[in-house]
């Protein structure tokens, strides 16, 4: 058996700047988030861009799948993988 070593693309040869649309989306989520004087509140957005994070993660995952499916392209598990999260 014939062993091939695995390449990689980087997700950097990609274009996945984010829209303008995104843009401002996220303006305004940090400026809600700065503005947010209710620790419930930030509970609430905090838990709704977790589940946001996740179901793009998802998409993103699935995407990679079929990029290496259908076209060949295998992207580097480690470029999918999500941040840890820091703390104080």
């Amino acid at each position: 058996m014939v062993h091939m070593e695995e390449h990689y693309v980087p997700l950097s040869k990609f274009d996945i700047e984010p829209s303008i649309d995104d843009l401002f989306w996220e303006e305004k989520i940090k400026r809600s988030i700065q503005e947010c004087n209710s620790v419930g509140a930030l509970k609430e957005m905090a838990t709704l861009l977790a589940k946001i994070c996740t179901q793009r993660q998802a998409v993103i995952r699935g995407l990679v799948k079929d990029i290496k499916i259908f076209n060949g392209v295998q992207i580097n598990p480690n470029d999918l993988n999500n941040p840890n999260l820091l703390s104080k």
